[in-house]
């Protein structure tokens, strides 16, 4: 798997000035991605069975034929398993990438769409899709519109693949936690953030903020717990198009003890400002 890449596409709403972030798969950036792949292909004691909607339709164009697998719900996030099996005359490799466009109750809430393709075998991909949203809707059940009509963002397929799909996140909405913050930080440059809150799932666990004043400057948190394991974030992305609202993701991350620290720091890991004490739920 050492060929696979990954790619992150920027808002749909700013397609014209987007950036494509490519990274090979490395040890490193494994826990990267391990909310597309490895968790929605679990082979370890975790069990997330109880958030997924199994789906198994298939459906075909020129391009070939596309199985979506399942569908899992997280706070703010779908995650796609489908199966990719290209036509005979296609030319297709782990490098070219589908990016689905998902309504929710015929709502677009997307920010952002990511993605992995896998070769599984000759001729048969995986392909991972993790879909950024934001204020997803509560509801026991999702009414999803999934349409595949990219082909490596700049291609349109004019006979898109298409699913519609009824997932349920009443184990999710059971198990996840809102631990409410509403801090306001002054950091080191002078800047002012907002901490909102923060929502921990079996899944993952999100710190929301804001970026007050004099906020040009990228933040970043680590989640330190009571014993000093530091967790460190494995995604980011904008919540709104002013880029003051953000969510910051760690995967696989579940918020069990009673006390943490969030401490706000730079890309290069230097403490930006005073750490921010939550209690967990």
């Amino acid at each position: 798997m050492s060929g696979d890449v990954l790619y992150e596409e920027q808002p749909t709403k700013n397609r014209k000035r987007r950036k494509w972030v490519m990274i090979v798969l490395t040890v490193l950036v494994i826990a990267c991605v391990v909310i597309v792949s490895t968790i929605l292909n679990k082979n370890h004691a975790d069990d997330f069975s109880a958030y997924k909607t199994l789906v198994g339709q298939t459906t075909e164009n020129e391009f070939g034929q596309l199985t979506l697998n399942e569908v899992m719900v997280d706070d703010n996030q779908l995650l796609l398993n489908a199966t990719f099996v290209p036509a005979k005359d296609v030319n297709f490799n782990y490098q070219i990438f589908f990016f689905p466009q998902v309504l929710v109750n015929g709502q677009n809430y997307m920010v952002r769409n990511g993605g992995q393709t896998i070769e599984q075998a000759a001729s048969t991909y995986t392909i991972y899709s993790s879909v950024k949203m934001h204020d997803l809707p509560q509801d026991d059940k999702l009414q999803l519109d999934i349409l595949y009509n990219d082909w490596n963002w700049d291609k349109p397929i004019k006979d898109p693949w298409s699913f519609e799909v009824e997932a349920s996140q009443k184990q999710l909405q059971e198990d996840r936690k809102v631990i409410t913050v509403a801090k306001t930080v002054k950091l080191n440059n002078g800047a002012s953030i907002k901490v909102e809150k923060v929502v921990t799932t079996p899944i993952s666990t999100t710190i929301y903020y804001e970026t007050l004043e004099n906020s040009d400057e990228s933040v970043n948190f680590h989640i330190v717990t009571a014993a000093g394991k530091t967790w460190r974030q494995d995604s980011s992305y904008t919540l709104n198009d002013q880029h003051t609202k953000w969510g910051i993701r760690y995967d696989a991350k579940y918020l069990t003890d009673k006390t943490y620290k969030l401490i706000p720091i730079s890309a290069d890991d230097t403490e930006l400002g005073p750490a921010i004490q939550i209690r967990g739920k």
